[in-house]
C-alpha cells in the first residue's frame, strides 16, 4: 500500500495537539498489559493518569480511535493489540455515532492491521446498528491469522 492511500486514522491521531501524552499512554498500556498481579497493580497504581486514557473512551470516539491508530502502528504483540480491540474499539462501538462506524468501515478497507483488530472485539458488545457493518468489515479475516504488517 502506498503512502498517500494509507490509514486516515494515524494521519489524524498524529496530527493531535496531544500525539505525545497519547503515545505515552499507549506505551504505558503496553507495558501494564505485559504485566501480572501485584507487579500491574502497583504499575497501574504509579503512573494511573495514561493508563486511564484507555478506560474513557466510550464517550470520546476521536480518543479511542486516536489510541487504536498509535498502538497498531507502534506494537506488533497480537494479545497488546487484541487488549486494545477489546478495549477502546469496543468501546466506541457500543453506541457509535453514524460518523464513528463509518471511519471504522474505511479504516477497515485500508489497513489491513485494523481490520483483523476488529476480530478482537466481541460482536454482540456492538449496537446492533453498527454490528452487519462491522462483520461485513471484517469478512474473511479471523483471530488467528497472523498480525498483517504495521503500515508505518
Amino acid at each position: 500500500m502506498t503512502r498517500s492511500t494509507y490509514d486516515d486514522e494515524l494521519i489524524r491521531a498524529l496530527k493531535r495537539p496531544d500525539v505525545g501524552e497519547l503515545q505515552t499512554a499507549v506505551s504505558a498500556y503496553h507495558t501494564y498489559s505485559e504485566l501480572k498481579g501485584k507487579e500491574r497493580e502497583a504499575y497501574f497504581n504509579e503512573c494511573p493518569a495514561p493508563l486511564e486514557l484507555f478506560f474513557s473512551t466510550a464517550d470520546d470516539p476521536d480518543l479511542g480511535m486516536a489510541l487504536v491508530a498509535l498502538s497498531a502502528s507502534m506494537y506488533d504483540d497480537p494479545h497488546f493489540l487484541f487488549l486494545v480491540a477489546a478495549g477502546p474499539l469496543e468501546d466506541i462501538l457500543g453506541k457509535p455515532s453514524r460518523e464513528v462506524i463509518d471511519r471504522v468501515v474505511a479504516e477497515a478497507r485500508k489497513n489491513a492491521r485494523f481490520r483483523w483488530m476488529l476480530t478482537g472485539i466481541y460482536l454482540h458488545a456492538v449496537c446492533d446498528e453498527a454490528r452487519p457493518k462491522i462483520a461485513a468489515a471484517i469478512g474473511t479475516v479471523t483471530e488467528s491469522d497472523p498480525v498483517p504488517p504495521r503500515l508505518v
